[in-house]
């Protein structure tokens, strides 16, 4: 029966002891000890044991948690961000993975404020931070300090986040632009009141439109504190309700330097702003969301001014253009009206004459109204005496004799042709009468004809077939009616 082999690793200094046969043995390259076959005999050779050391899982992980610590301080890591999931303390905890593996990150509050994008699952990013362990579950992990997108800069990504979170509030909705004043008395500008962008745009004004009202809200244009200010000083000059139009920018700079009129703060103070605002923000090529929020862009400070106020000498030369329309047109008129009030002049007759020509005008009237109304007189005269003439008692006697003369003679015309009619009338019913009698089943049965039907069903009986010895029948005659039961038939 084969030895069951089993294996212990001998280390230096262990005894091992006598064993009946030579020994099977192999150096263990794991250990760097030597690994015997038990019920194999082999000669012993004599070990001392190690002390053996005992950990509990904490101290274990303690210094597993050391080891990774000391040998990773600062490591860059390049994954997609995956379970990402924010706490209610500020911290953020999710899974960087690649293809094969994954390892959990944690970002705390502090660090977590000074991103400038928003973390999503499905990001890739490139963090930095120290690998540790995690004691409660003895998971290692990364503890990141900063992290960026790859392939997009942080700065760029958090402009299109906010960029598309605004505009899906409808804060750059070109419905809700205002429309800039033509002629506005006061210019407000929110701007550094060190920078060459304020020099410029008060240049620029005085300029064009010398007189103005500037009112200056000063305010710092970079930096962390930049984006209160400007709050602050927007809102100083739309309380005041001073200013017709505000100007809202500063010079050139890095993205950097410009951040400030990305902040959702700024934007969303610009876009509730009831006066009119026009941005501008840096050079031709600089675009922040301050841009899409105002009421009109700029390319530069410069411009800006010179879209707020228009130029006097171009309104100086505009004017004179229109003076000398506005008098060339009121000469035309002038002399419409001058042609049409002579032509009415000569049209005109003498006042004299017009009196006299109604004068004799109503002398002709009242003797054609005189001659008119006696004409009229003596046909009415006329008339009366041939109606007098006709009304006198003979003519009305005469006339009642004849009128009832002719009643009479109509009477017995009418009740003539009444007679006539009714005459007609009778004969014709009687003809309809002996017609109907030639058709009635009673004059048929008043021959000697009769009507024989079924007893039970009142069916009439054409038929010999249809009844058989022993049916009962009821016989109709002209004067009522027999009741007889069937003894004999004959179907020829």
């Amino acid at each position: 029966m084969p030895h069951t082999r089993q294996s212990h690793v001998c280390r230096e200094g262990a005894f091992i002891g006598k064993v009946s046969s030579p020994a099977l043995s192999r150096v263990d390259r794991r250990t760097g000890g030597t690994t015997c076959w038990a019920g194999e005999p082999r000669t012993g050779t004599v070990m001392e044991l190690p002390e053996r050391k005992i950990y509990t899982v904490s101290e274990l992980t303690n210094q597993i948690r050391e080891l990774l610590e000391r040998e990773y301080p600062s490591v860059w890591l390049q994954g997609e961000v995956s379970n990402f999931h924010a706490a209610p303390s500020g911290h953020t905890y999710f899974t960087l993975k690649d293809d094969n593996s994954q390892i959990r990150c944690v970002m705390f509050k502090i660090q977590s404020r000074f991103l400038k994008f928003k973390v999503v699952d499905g990001l890739d990013v490139i963090a930095w931070g120290r690998l540790s362990v995690y004691n409660l579950r003895g998971e290692y992990q990364l503890i990141l300090d900063t992290m960026e997108p790859l392939g997009l800069g942080s700065l760029m990504l958090a402009f299109e986040q906010l960029k598309a979170k605004l505009a899906s509030e409808g804060l750059f909705d070109e419905r809700i632009k205002k429309q800039l004043p033509a002629f506005p008395k006061t210019v407000g500008l929110v701007t550094s009141p060190r920078g060459a962008a304020v020099r410029d745009m008060i240049r620029v004004i005085n300029r064009r439109y010398p007189g103005i009202h500037i009112v200056l809200s000063p305010t710092s244009v970079q930096g962390d504190r930049a984006p209160d200010e400007i709050v602050a000083a927007l809102d100083r000059l739309c309380s005041s309700g001073e200013p017709d139009v505000i100007i809202i920018g500063r010079g050139g700079g890095s993205v950097e330097d410009l951040w400030a009129f990305n902040d959702e703060r700024v934007v969303r103070a610009v876009a509730r702003c009831p006066i009119p605002i026009v941005s501008a923000v840096g050079h031709e090529t600089d675009v922040t969301l301050t841009d899409f929020a105002a009421d009109l862009r700029a390319s530069t400070p410069s411009a800006a001014a010179e879209m707020v106020v228009p130029d006097r000498r171009e309104l100086s030369d505009s004017l004179g253009h229109l003076v000398a329309r506005l008098r060339n047109a009121m000469n035309f008129r002038l002399g419409k009206y001058t042609e049409a009030v002579t032509e009415t002049l000569k049209r005109l007759y003498d006042p004299r004459r017009q009196i006299e020509e109604r004068r004799m005008r109503i002398d002709d009237l009242t003797m054609r109204l005189g001659n008119a109304m006696v004409r009229r007189t003596a046909i009415a005269r006329r008339d009366t005496q041939v109606l007098a003439e006709r009304l006198r008692p003979e003519y009305v006697v005469r006339a009642i004799v004849d009128g009832r003369a002719r009643c009479d003679e109509l009477k017995r015309r009418m009740e003539r042709s009444m007679r006539n009619v009714l005459q007609a009338s009778r004969n014709a019913a009687e003809n309809m009468a002996a017609q109907l009698d030639g058709l009635s089943p009673l004059a048929v049965l008043e021959r000697g004809y009769s009507i024989t039907m079924r007893q039970d069903t009142g069916k009439v009986i054409t038929d010999a077939s249809s009844v058989t010895t022993g049916d009962d029948l009821r016989i109709r005659l002209y004067r009522g009616e027999l009741s007889c039961r069937v003894t004999w038939r004959n179907e020829e």
